[in-house]
């Protein structure tokens, strides 16, 4: 069990050293009202960051 929780925190930290992942991070942390400030919607910033792998 250790080894599979060992590799499971590794594969973590390789996606968290994404750029996508931390851009995804930094949306999360922004309200709805932010963003429409600035003029978009959470939907469309999603499908900015993540291109053609957005799935929704």
């Amino acid at each position: 069990m250790s080894s599979s929780k060992s590799l499971w925190t590794r594969l973590v930290a390789i996606a968290e050293q994404r750029s996508d992942f931390k851009a995804l991070s930094r949306l999360s942390q922004q309200s709805d009202a932010e963003l429409a400030a600035r003029g978009v919607t959470r939907l469309g910033e999603m499908q900015r960051i993540l291109g053609a792998r957005a799935y929704y």
